[in-house]
Formats: C-alpha cells, structure tokens, sequence
C-alpha cells in the first residue's frame, strides 16, 4: 500500500528531531510529497497532529464550487506535526504554540490595518464608509513568510492585509477618493523597506450587495461569503450592520453553510480515495483538492482589482 521502507527511514529520522512539520520531512526526504503525505496517513507507528483553520473557498472550475483550505498539501506542509507515539504530547503542544504565532501575527496585521486608515482617512470621510478586514487575517492564519507580491515582485510580509469598504450606494466621487487614498497608502507600504505590507482592497456599495445576494455565480458566492466572514475594523458600524442584514435577509449564511458542509465531505471522501490508491492522484478533480491552486485573495477574482497589475 506504501514504501514501507521509507516509512522506516522515516521512523529513524524523528527520534534526533522530535516532531516535524509536513515541510521539513518533504525537505529532508527529497520534496516527495505525494508519497510522504500517504505514508503518513497510512503508518500506524506515525502520528499527525493538525493545527489548520479550515475554512470555505469558492473554486469555479469544481463543481458545485466548494472546496476546503488550506489544501490537503497546504494542511499537510504548513499546518501538521508528525511525530512518534511518544513524542505525540510534544507534537500538540508544538502545534498550538504554532497556531498561537498565527493569532499574534494576524492581531499584528489588525494594528497595521488600523495605522493604515487613520493615515488615509480623515473623521469626515470615516462618516461615510464601513472598513472590514478580511482573509487570513480574520481567520487569525496570518503569516509573516517573505514572499513576492503577485504584481510588482517586491518582496512583503507573509499575509495580505484585506480590507472591504462598504459605502451606502453608487457614489462615484466617493469611490474614487477611497480607491486614490488607498492606492497611495499602498504603494508606499509596498515599497518602504521598514514596511513592506501588501494592501489588497474593493469598495463596494450596500446595492451591490442586494444584487450578489442571490447567489448564483462563483463571483456572487465570493463577494457573499467575504463580506460574511469579514470583521469590522473602523468607520460607519451601520454600514457594517446593514450590508450584514441584506446578507441574512438572502440566507447567505445557511448557504455558506450548506457550501461548508459540502466542501469538508468532499474533502474526507478525497482524503479516503487518495490515501488508499495512490493512482488516483492522476485524476483531475483529485489533484485539484490535494494541490493548492492560485489561492488569490478569493473576493478580488471578479472584482475591479485595485492597484498595478
């Protein structure tokens, strides 16, 4: 069923290092990870501690659009201790010391988020939009790993910060202030050596709202369940209040969580399948769910995308 062999050498390797993450065992055992990943669920002598937030993505080319992440490899590489049965208490309170990292990061991204506003925004204007932070943040998953921000290549701080701005209807001077302020703000924390904090946002109307709320595209199902999991930050709480109203008066969460629901069976059922026939890695809808795709910031992909692209 798996490379018993290589479930040995495997067994060798934790006792000089304790427990490990699904990333360190890929990079000392030749970024097998497909293999890896199976030996793990298939080995009765390793044990796999998971740490994640799972949580819904709209994924358009899936049908019925709901899957879980971080992804079955994501899970696997960034958020599982494996360890041996006598290391297992160690491996668990690695993991929630690691999960208590991301809260602290992503709490850290909330005060940048605020210093950010107040740079930007002036009372007056605060008076007439509703800000909301979103993504990894808002799921407290925030990450500081340096990577390349998607447009410009300038090296940022692990996560993005998200924002919503909810304005009360169609204004297209107000909009345009909002969207000029915030791409200054952002282009100075993109650069700024002391900084470099990517800055992703879409301002969107309580009227766009009523509209996606029926619920039936992938982009109406993204902007929906964005504005849903979204958390106030600052400015107009009312703003915050009704655009959440005209979300409940659509049954947005019953259908965010029926979505859920569909997403984790699904992602049981394709653990199952994987970990038992490794050929079924080779079928498309498999390796969707095991592979993590382009996780672009999920309520941007029919959205105006602000910023240089």
């Amino acid at each position: 069923m798996f490379d018993q062999k290589l479930e040995q050498k495997i067994l060798d390797f934790l006792p000089e290092h304790g427990s490990v993450s699904g990333a360190e065992l890929c990079e000392a055992f030749g970024q097998r990870y497909f293999e890896l990943w199976r030996i793990c669920m298939n080995s009765e002598l390793l044990c796999n501690t998971y740490y994640a937030r799972h949580y819904l993505r709209i994924d358009a080319k899936l049908p019925g659009f709901a899957r879980l992440s971080p992804s079955i490899l994501r899970n696997f590489l960034t958020y599982t201790c494996i360890s041996t049965l006598p290391n297992l208490q160690n491996a668990i309170e690695e993991g929630e010391a690691k999960r208590q990292i991301h809260r602290d990061i992503s709490e850290k991204k909330r005060t940048t988020a605020l210093r950010i506003i107040e740079e930007t925004f002036d009372a007056d204007l605060l008076k007439r939009v509703a800000i909301l932070i979103a993504g990894d943040v808002c799921r407290n998953m925030a990450h500081e790993v340096p990577r390349p921000e998607r447009a410009s290549g300038e090296i940022v701080k692990g996560s993005d910060i998200d924002l919503i701005l909810v304005i009360e209807t169609e204004d297209t001077e107000l909009r345009d202030e909002l969207e000029n302020r915030l791409l200054e703000t952002k282009a100075i924390y993109l650069r700024h050596p002391a900084l470099r904090e990517e800055i992703d946002f879409v301002v969107n109307s309580l009227p766009h709202y009523q509209t996606v709320g029926s619920f039936e595209t992938p982009s109406q199902m993204i902007s929906c369940k964005t504005g849903l999991e979204s958390q106030f930050l600052a400015g107009n709480r009312l703003l915050a209040v009704d655009m959440r109203s005209i979300l409940t008066s659509a049954d947005i969460p019953r259908k965010v969580l029926d979505l859920s629901e569909r997403a984790f069976s699904e992602r049981m059922h394709t653990v199952e399948r994987l970990r038992k026939n490794p050929d079924a890695i080779h079928e498309q809808h498999e390796r969707r769910l095991f592979y993590f795709s382009d996780e672009v910031w999920e309520f941007m992909l029919d959205e105006p995308v602000l910023g240089p692209q």
